[in-house]
């Protein structure tokens, strides 16, 4: 019985969990060549120090990442299409293509 109950509540724990919304991966300024003909690297350092300590002892080098990090999502207003208009009874919305 109490392992039907333990798995009636996992069941229902898993359902009511909701996905959360996508997320860029984080941007790692640096990266790790392994060998000579390029095909190891690694860009997943956050510092020159934390890659130089993976790549000490098997060789390689650390090199600053080549892809420049992700531009800055841009910050709009929940009304950016939008124009206050004020009334009698204080401020109302009216869209701008009406």
């Amino acid at each position: 019985m109490a392992r039907l109950i333990f798995a009636v509540l996992t069941l229902a724990a898993v359902a009511l969990i909701q996905p959360r919304s996508g997320q860029a991966a984080p941007y790692w300024p640096w990266c790790s060549q392994y060998d000579s003909n390029g095909a190891a690297h690694a860009c997943a350092f956050s510092s020159w120090e934390q890659c130089m300590d993976t790549v000490r002892g098997i060789g390689g080098y650390c090199y600053g990442n080549p892809y420049g990090p992700p531009p800055a999502p841009e910050r709009t207003s929940r009304y950016s299409d939008c124009s206050r208009r004020k009334n009698a009874r204080g401020f109302a919305w009216k869209m701008l293509d009406e």
